[in-house]
């Protein structure tokens, strides 16, 4: 598995290339597990992850007593683990800071996220909203700088994680700012084996806590069957069924 951006032209070569740049490890889980799990299935396509943090700011650490080197840790161990399970032919953990990324100037953060672009060269590249789902600023950081990085990638589609109101209401009751259903743009029907995978790495992550439960003993999960995007720039009625439907 590539690890570092240098590594990543060597993935130029497969026909179909995705890249999903999001503030933290768990936010890949949430929103677009099911999707890398298929395009990661074939072998024609590349699959890349790229964390700009290390999650050190997770609540994990008063829970726990952990200090935030500690919890950076812990977070990585469990994106490698999600990394086996969804296949992925590339991981990048950045070391921004957790829970800062608005600080972070926005040349200096778009750069980062440009310097994995212009390496891989993807043809999609997944990212949070304008709203970042819940308003996080890490979220909304991160859109903005992935933006700004794509200015210098002209034809490169932004599919931005859209969780529609039915979604919001019977998953993940926390998010403050769903995507209206005219607005979504891609749907993406998971099988099975992808429901399991997404499941799986939730596990992982320790978050399939935030799913409500089905039952009070909280062992049967509300399983999302389908993943959401919204595309910058393309209105596409009827949603289509592939990130890649009409790209070359």
């Amino acid at each position: 598995m590539i690890r570092d951006a240098a590594s990543l032209p060597r993935l130029r070569d497969r026909a179909r290339r995705l890249l999903v740049v999001l503030p933290h490890p768990d936010d890949e889980s949430y929103g677009c597990a099911g999707t890398l799990a298929r395009v990661g299935a074939d072998p024609r396509a590349a699959t890349a992850v790229f964390t700009l943090t290390r999650g050190e700011a997770s609540s994990i650490g008063p829970e726990r007593g952990l200090a935030p080197e500690a919890v950076a840790a812990l977070r990585s161990r469990r994106m490698e683990e999600v990394a086996r399970i969804l296949g992925l032919d590339a991981l990048l953990l950045g070391d921004l800071p957790d829970g800062g990324l608005d600080r972070v100037p926005l040349d200096a953060l778009g750069g980062a996220i440009a310097a994995v672009i212009d390496a891989l060269r993807p043809q999609v590249v997944i990212g949070h909203d304008p709203r970042g789902v819940n308003a996080h600023l890490d979220h909304v950081a991160g859109h903005w700088a992935t933006r700004h990085a794509l200015l210098a990638f002209p034809g490169v589609r932004f599919a931005m994680l859209a969780y529609t109101p039915d979604v919001v209401e019977h998953v993940k009751p926390r998010l403050l700012f769903p995507t209206p259903d005219e607005e979504i743009d891609a749907e993406v029907r998971l099988a099975p084996a992808e429901i399991d995978a997404k499941e799986a790495c939730l596990r992982v992550h320790e978050a399939i806590a935030t799913l409500k439960p089905e039952h009070a003993d909280g062992r049967t999960v509300l399983r999302p069957a389908v993943e959401r995007y919204d595309f910058l720039g393309e209105t596409r009625t009827p949603p289509a069924a592939d990130l890649f439907d009409g790209l070359a």
